[in-house]
């Protein structure tokens, strides 16, 4: 039998299929290697572009950073000059010029035409450091730093020591002409050195103020010299009238008139040096500042923000050139689909049968099994390019059931300790609550605050109180059961959910997690030791929902700390305080506006031992309040404080004190009242002013007022305290340092204190 030629000359439908995967293999192989050589080099070039512009961009934050750091230890050298300034500020510009050799070398790198701009930054940046250093230097010398210093040491400190050797030498022959008991005359004279005195005192308060903080508005200083220096000059007018009636001798009267030359000299070249002092020129180093260095400092930082503009558009060029070959790569990715799709029109009937009807097999089964994350399988057989699918697919599946359990831990989990956060408390506290209402139990929400967790974090770092935090939450985990739930809600506060338990119980518990939390803590070297206050609510005895519980267990856990108690369980009294407090302090202001009477002045004695005679009294302020009785200083004092109206009370009760103490004068005319301050009185400027008021008006002498200031007090801020303590002093009026032993203060600074007595 023949064989039909026909049939011999077609190919089978295998070579076809080869011819054809071999042609389209040939074509898409040949494209890919193309466009990946292609790809490759220009992905290479801007791999290096990009790390040479992070490392440009590094470099410049740091050199900003190095200057800024220079600048904030220049400006700490010119508010306090300590060696460790010096030394931060060349570390710093040692910094950045290490900094500004490495940017040169990356711009060099990046562009040749960035050359330009780097010499010109660099110049900048040289003669700001050369500007730095030269500032540091000049600032050795005391006269260049402050130049009205020469000026008062040759001007008005002769005129000083001249008034004061007249005023010596006219004492000295008085005493000589009246002997000892020291007339009319010689107290005249001594009157005026002493005022003399005291105007140079307030002239020194002046210059310390110019000198540390540059300052030139008026101070009240500035008013005594006026006040004092006009009453100088009337009683240098009052003796040279005895002088004209010849009362004065021959000394006297040329000291006399010494003394008024250079009264009125010094008062004259005093005024010079105020207006010098308008001239902004007594910090020499401050104008040097502001007049080198800023304007420098301005165009070194404007140099490195357009070396950061012309980076970023030296980057965006190279951009645009993987943008271009993208368009290449889809131009010639769009060419060779062209020619791919007219290929595989040939093999679609191959292709239907071998590929497409097991895919089709495929998409029915994943659609048959749903959301089920059990693996993928298919009945039958198949290739293994389809079995290899289904394993993909199925990794892939558990993959992403993987990251979603991971990402909902994250949602509901705290991630310093790995505890419970507010969420999960909250949905877990819902649960319980449920729970506990179906089957009629109780339920205990505590809330748990450390002790003195701010000192650490303050002292110690918060790395070191990270770790408290961790250790404590181990400890607390320790302690609970296993249908207990612990969680924290934020910073240093915990919170504990106990189901099916009661009183007596919720009292062991918190015994026992106090017990472990008190135990010492091994954080790195330090031994370290917490305690918390605890507060409590039952359910449903307390709180039938969620934030009701919450909220009581708050209150009860502030109720605590503020009694310093380990623990209080809720009690509806507590809210009742809160609403009592916030009560009172609307009856304290409008006792303060209106003067009802309710406030009361009483005056416990001062004895003296010897003759148990009274030398003074000291006020006692008592509340009469109509609805709560007498309430105690201390909570008036804390309410006051809390809400600002301190200086009102403290006006109230000076007010009183004075005023009854100076109707005392005519019966008891050596009797002095004491009255007690508040730390926060020593921040009011307006402290000395008011005193000087209230004294004034009700016609009291000053030594018959006397101030008491615990010591407490002054050590919160002793460099103020000290100013105000110095201007109170210098009005006459007595202070008492009271709690002496009980903060941590010394005599040897008490003894730089105008105080008379400690108690």
């Amino acid at each position: 039998m023949k064989t039909n030629p026909s049939l011999s000359r077609q190919g089978s439908l295998r070579f076809f299929y080869i011819l054809i995967v071999i042609l389209v293999v040939s074509i898409m192989v040949g494209g890919a290697i193309s466009a990946s050589l292609y790809v490759n080099k220009v992905t290479r070039d801007n791999a290096q572009v990009l790390q040479l512009q992070n490392r440009v961009t590094d470099e410049i934050a740091e050199l900003r950073g190095a200057i800024w750091l220079a600048d904030n230890a220049l400006h700490d050298l010119l508010m306090s000059t300590q060696s460790e300034h010096h030394r931060a500020i060349r570390e710093n510009l040692e910094r950045a010029s290490a900094s500004l050799e490495k940017l040169k070398q990356n711009m060099a790198m990046a562009s040749p035409w960035l050359d330009g701009r780097m010499r010109g930054f660099e110049e900048n940046f040289e003669r700001l450091k050369d500007d730095i250093l030269t500032l540091v230097a000049l600032r050795q010398d005391p006269e260049w730093l402050y130049p009205m210093l020469p000026f008062i040491s040759r001007t008005l400190l002769e005129s000083n020591e001249e008034f004061i050797l007249a005023a010596n030498l006219a004492l000295n022959e008085i005493e000589a002409e009246e002997g000892k008991s020291a007339g009319p005359l010689y107290r005249a004279f001594d009157e005026v050195r002493d005022l003399w005195q005291e105007l140079i005192l307030n002239f020194r308060a002046i210059i310390i103020r110019f000198a540390g903080l540059n300052a030139v508005q008026e101070i009240s200083q500035e008013e005594n010299i006026r006040i004092i220096h006009a009453q100088i000059m009337n009683k240098l007018d009052g003796l040279t009238r005895l002088r004209e009636q010849g009362r004065l001798g021959f000394e006297t009267e040329a000291a006399l008139e010494t003394m008024r030359f250079r009264a009125e000299k010094w008062y004259r070249d005093y005024q010079d040096l105020k207006n010098l002092r308008q001239t902004h020129i007594w910090r020499a180093d401050l104008e040097y500042l502001n007049a080198r260095i800023r304007p420098r400092q301005a165009r070194v930082f404007a140099d490195l923000n357009v070396l950061e503009r012309e980076l970023v558009a030296w980057s965006s060029r190279n951009a645009t050139e993987v943008e271009e070959a993208a368009t290449k790569i889809n131009l010639g990715l769009w060419t060779l689909s062209a020619v791919a799709i007219g290929l595989l029109l040939l093999i679609y009937y191959l292709l239907h049968r071998l590929v497409l009807s097991p895919l089709e097999r495929i998409a029915e089964t994943i659609s048959a099994e749903g959301r089920n994350i059990e693996d993928l399988s298919l009945p039958g057989r198949g290739s293994r390019e389809v079995h290899t699918l289904i394993q993909a697919f199925n990794s892939l599946r558990r993959q992403i059931h993987q990251r979603q359990i991971a990402l909902q831990h994250q949602a509901l989990s705290d991630a310093l300790t790995g505890l419970p956060n507010r969420a999960l408390l909250q949905d877990r506290l819902e649960q319980a609550v449920h729970l506990a209402h179906r089957q009629n139990t109780c339920l205990a929400v505590l809330l748990l605050d450390l002790d003195r967790f701010k000192e650490i974090n303050d002292t110690l770092g918060h790395p070191t109180g990270d770790t408290v935090l961790q250790q404590v939450a181990s400890r607390l985990l320790e302690c609970i059961g296993e249908a207990d739930t612990v969680a924290r809600l934020g910073g240093d506060e915990f919170a504990i959910i106990v189901p099916d338990t009661d009183t007596e119980q919720i009292a062991r518990f918190v015994e026992c997690i106090n017990l472990a939390i008190d135990r010492k803590l091994e954080v790195e070297s330090h031994t370290l030791y917490v305690s918390a206050s605890i507060g409590a609510a039952l359910f449903p005895r307390h709180g039938t929902d969620p934030m009701t519980l919450i909220r009581h267990a708050d209150v009860a856990m502030y109720a605590a700390k503020r009694n310093k108690a380990p623990y209080v369980l809720y009690e509806t009294s507590l809210d009742e305080q809160t609403f009592d407090n916030l009560s009172l302090l609307g009856d304290l202001r409008a006792e303060l506006e209106s003067a009802a009477g309710q406030l009361q002045l009483w005056y416990q004695p001062q004895l003296r031992l010897g003759d148990r005679s009274v030398t003074g009294v000291e006020a006692l302020l008592r509340w009469a309040h109509p609805a709560q009785g007498f309430v105690s200083p201390e909570r008036v004092v804390g309410l006051a404080e809390k809400s600002g109206l301190i200086t009102e009370l403290t006006r109230w009760v000076l007010e009183h004190a004075i005023a009854d103490c100076a109707a005392w004068q005519s019966d008891h005319p050596d009797l002095k009242v004491s009255v007690n301050l508040s730390a926060m009185n020593l921040q009011d400027p307006d402290l000395p002013a008011t005193v000087r008021e209230l004294i004034t008006r009700h016609d009291l002498e000053p030594d018959q007022l006397a101030l008491e200031i615990t010591e407490s007090a002054v050590m919160g801020d002793p460099v103020h305290a000290r100013e105000v303590l110095q201007v109170l002093s210098l009005m006459g009026l007595e202070l008492v340092i009271d709690d002496y032993g009980t903060g941590f203060s010394s005599l040897a600074y008490l003894k730089l204190l105008p105080v008379s007595s400690l108690k």
